[in-house]
């Protein structure tokens, strides 16, 4: 009796421990198939179906489809489109008189002959390419009532016996932050243009001045970008000197602000100081900072999520995936008609939206239902799918915003357009080397921009904030 309760015994704890390792085993299969399915997934992103840049796509990838329909209308300028040509002045620069001496008919002699009319044709050229030296002198006398010599002041800004102007140092600006151009080219145009090649320390010099000159411009921004009833903001990696920093992009149609902070998350966002005043709709990307701001409205780009949903039905056949991405052109595509005829939409209406919307994600639930592990595990490990389905169950009245307020947009392309040519400059010349060189470039990046929205010409506004006269934009 005792032999046999002992052998129960044993293969009692013998099955406890086979089952634990068999359990182990599974958990570990499971863990491997999930690695494998998120290297699987990693490798078939690309721009098409990711925020990964076209600069990162490996090999050849079907080409993008346009999210825009087809207009039905031909190629080129459309009927009432304002013609863009060389206007035809009335108050022409010069003008050059070309003498008629002889009849081309008959061959008569015409030079006394008084000239009855003209017939105009003008011609836009530059002038000669050249510096104007001014010198500047300042008059040196004796006072006869304290027999002291005394002498003349010179302008502001003239304080070397030889140096640049503010108009050449305004170009040296604007050809390197606003054409991004590299400091050897500019160097060399300035010498085949002018005659004068200019060293390393005096652009970045120039460029210094514009920068202390914009600092009144920054300060307007500060002020009037918490007012704004929308504010699309997004970020990106910036390289310095071997270090990650982040450029931040804060922005409206009118106004454009860039910041370069050390972070990405909260600590930036306070840094920055604008967004904890803000109290319109924010623009952006799901950003967990964004989302932890609680004193103003969120909106997503639902560019982001089209290119998710891509992701989905390209590589893992969901269905509701390409039928919830075709959902969001029609809407969006209803909007812009809606908007064009100022008619928003009705209560009934919105809440066919909201239907067809939610009917694609309860068909997204049942084709990835919770497996039994999941079910078990509190802190679940979830698939693409269902962390999508989650954020657009959690946040549907973000994401469905711009259907009841036409003046939401629909994509963040607001902020993105910006950070693109910061992303030029960073391969133009590989990084920056110190931290106020990024800064710099920054800020005098966010004026060009302002001062482009705005329709006004760049370089002449360069010139004016090294006068003291920068543009400031109004508050909306």
């Amino acid at each position: 009796m005792c032999a046999n309760n002992s052998l129960d015994k044993n293969r009692q704890e013998l099955w406890h421990w086979g089952k634990s390792d068999l359990d182990g085993l599974v958990d570990y299969t499971f863990e491997l198939q999930s690695r494998l399915r998120h290297l699987q997934d990693a490798a078939a992103q690309n721009s098409h179906n990711s925020s990964r840049p076209p600069s990162t796509d490996r090999g050849e990838r079907p080409k993008p489809q346009s999210l825009r329909a087809q207009s039905g209308r031909k190629p080129g300028a459309q009927p009432h489109h304002p013609a863009r040509t060389l206007p035809f002045t009335y108050d022409p620069d010069h003008i050059k008189i070309h003498p008629l001496d002889n009849c081309e008919r008959c061959g008569e002699d015409l030079r006394h002959q008084p000239a009855v009319d003209y017939e105009s044709r003008q011609v836009y050229d530059l002038p000669s390419l050249k510096l104007e030296c001014t010198e500047n002198r300042a008059q040196i006398k004796d006072c006869p009532g304290c027999e002291c010599t005394v002498r003349a002041s010179f302008p502001p800004g003239v304080n070397a016996p030889v140096q640049y102007g503010k108009n050449f140092r305004a170009l040296l600006a604007y050809l390197y932050d606003a054409q991004v151009g590299t400091s050897r080219r500019i160097r060399e145009m300035c010498a085949e243009m002018f005659g004068y090649a200019v060293s390393e320390g005096t652009l970045q010099s120039a460029r210094q001045e514009q920068y202390q000159a914009l600092e009144p411009f920054e300060e307007r921004l500060v002020e009037i970008l918490p007012q704004q009833s929308v504010l699309h903001v997004d970020e990106t990696s910036l390289p310095i000197n071997q270090l990650t920093h982040w450029l931040h992009v804060l922005c409206t149609p009118l106004l454009t602000f860039f910041s370069v902070q050390l972070t990405r998350g909260k600590e930036a966002i306070e840094a920055i100081g604008i967004l904890p005043q803000f109290a319109g709709w924010l623009m952006h990307d799901f950003l967990s900072s964004y989302l932890s701001l609680e004193n103003c409205l969120h909106t997503f780009c639902k560019g982001h999520l089209l290119r998710e949903l891509v992701f989905l039905f390209e590589e893992h056949q969901q269905k509701w995936a390409k039928d919830l991405h075709d959902l969001f052109l029609e809407m969006w595509r209803a909007t812009k008609a809606r908007k064009a005829r100022d008619a928003p939409w009705r209560e009934a209406e919105l809440d066919q939206w909201y239907g067809r919307y939610w009917k694609i994600l309860r068909a997204g639930r049942r084709a990835n239902p919770l497996t039994a592990e999941q079910k078990v595990k509190k802190r679940r490990k979830q698939s693409k799918e269902q962390n999508l389905l989650d954020r657009l169950e959690s946040y549907d009245q973000c994401i469905l915003a711009f259907l009841a307020d036409l003046e939401l947009p629909f994509t963040n392309n607001e902020a993105e357009r910006p950070l693109r040519m910061m992303k030029v400059r960073v391969k133009v010349s590989g990084c920056f080397r110190t931290l106020i060189g990024a800064r710099r470039h920054a800020r005098i990046r966010s004026y060009i921009s302002t001062v482009r929205k705005h329709g006004l010409p760049v370089l002449e506004q360069l010139r004016c904030a090294l006068d003291g006269r920068p543009f400031l934009p109004e508050a909306s």
